[in-house]
């Protein structure tokens, strides 16, 4: 349904690539340098500005009492992250930008707890505190929003460093009049619905269930993949030409999660009272952080995936990201 409609976005902002393997395998270490980079950068650097004071919580703008500092520092840190990572890949490779910051986050979040122990933490907080709200639904799903609008930053970067390597090919001539981009918002919509319902099908089967501990690699592993998959069918299915639209479905599907398999209040007053364990149900589970940096991460991948699936079956007339 798609192959015979193609857009701009499936042409690379740099020159014509050049199809022999050792072209490929140093596109590869580039990329692998750039991603390795950016971890760097966000383990050490990113956990000293957005760590929380105490090693055994999780990272999150709620264990912080200057949020508004950290997302100000975390910019610059982005800029510099998704900056270095298009500058290492090399011409049209603006979209290693926001995936760098997506990787850095996600291996800053490693270092942190996940979100139960900061429910256990505002449930014993004194009164009129955190103790108000220990499962603040609302600040998780603005949150997730935050975090997503950092990662995006790495598209505008990503696009400016990618210029220093030439003009896009993609350029639209300035003699000719402006294209009708409302089928571009009939398929970003169809994008954003599509990659959201199979990526929470796939999370439902994947993140695990009650009667399970909540594992990070598995919370990472499930997040990534969905999202992934997600990207893939709708990719099949349509068109965009923004990746910005598959972000969408990212926090679409957070907030959906956080509201729904949220704990109830009934719930949460009752482990307070008890001062017992709240058991949160496996969807809601992922800190805001993890939802969007490995749903990033999942999306921002989909060019790969498919590029290692064609050439797995030998469909010719394809690229590679970059390439």
């Amino acid at each position: 349904m798609t192959e015979t409609n193609t857009t701009s976005q499936d042409q690379p902002d740099g020159p014509p690539a050049q199809h022999h393997g050792g072209h490929h395998l140093i596109r590869q270490i580039r990329f692998i340098c750039a991603m390795a980079v950016s971890i760097v950068i966000f383990w050490y650097v990113g956990w000293q500005i957005a760590g929380p004071p105490d090693a055994e919580s999780p990272v999150s703008l709620m264990m912080t009492n200057q949020g508004v500092m950290v997302m100000a520092e975390l910019l610059g840190l982005a800029i510099i992250a998704g900056g270095l990572a298009v500058a290492i890949c090399g011409a049209g490779s603006a979209d290693r930008g926001p995936l760098a910051v997506a990787i850095g986050l996600a291996a800053m979040a490693v270092r942190g707890a996940q979100l139960d122990k900061m429910v256990l933490y505002r449930m014993s907080a004194p009164i009129g505190d955190a103790a108000s709200d220990p499962f603040p639904t609302w600040e998780l799903m603005a949150e997730c929003w935050l975090w997503l609008a950092l990662i995006a930053v790495g598209f505008v970067v990503g696009r400016w460093v990618a210029g220093w390597f030439g003009p896009s090919q993609s350029a639209q001539p300035a003699n000719q009049p402006p294209a009708d981009h409302s089928p571009d918002v009939r398929q970003s919509l169809g994008t954003i619905a599509t990659t959201a319902i199979v990526a929470w099908i796939v999370i439902s089967f994947t993140v695990g269930n009650e009667a399970n501990a909540i594992l990070k690699g598995q919370v990472y592993f499930s997040i990534g993949l969905s999202f992934l998959i997600g990207a893939l069918i709708s990719h099949w299915l349509f068109r965009a030409r923004s990746r910005i639209s598959a972000l969408v479905a990212v926090a679409i599907v957070a907030c959906f999660a956080y509201v729904v398999f949220g704990p109830d209040a009934k719930a949460i007053a009752a482990a307070t009272d008890a001062g017992t364990y709240l058991n949160i149900r496996p969807p809601a589970r992922p800190l805001p952080i993890e939802f969007a940096a490995m749903g990033a991460v999942g999306v921002l991948l989909e060019t790969d995936a498919m590029h290692m699936v064609r050439s797995m079956f030998g469909v010719e007339g394809t690229r590679g990201p970059g390439d």
